[in-house]
């Protein structure tokens, strides 16, 4: 199953604190943080309008994830018209 997770943050002089997901993957801690934001919203947005669970809002985009990794990686494709 593929898993990504943050592996150590490094500053670099004029770019600012870099996150390093993996060997070949990176985002500013700014990217992150707004992506992270943008993600928190739209889930609490869900939960409000579909009255579902933080709980099961966050395992759905787990699997969401862990999908499109492997959609990406070449491992499935998309069947979804």
């Amino acid at each position: 199953m593929p898993h990504l997770s943050v592996g150590y943050i490094e500053y670099v002089p004029g770019d600012g604190p870099v996150v390093y997901i993996s060997n070949q993957m990176k985002i500013s801690r700014e990217q992150l943080n707004e992506l992270t934001e943008v993600i928190e919203d739209t889930v609490e947005y869900a939960c409000d309008q579909y009255r579902m669970s933080g709980e099961k809002a966050w395992a759905v985009i787990e699997c969401l994830a862990i999908a499109k990794q492997a959609e990406l990686a070449g491992q499935v494709t998309s069947d979804v018209a």
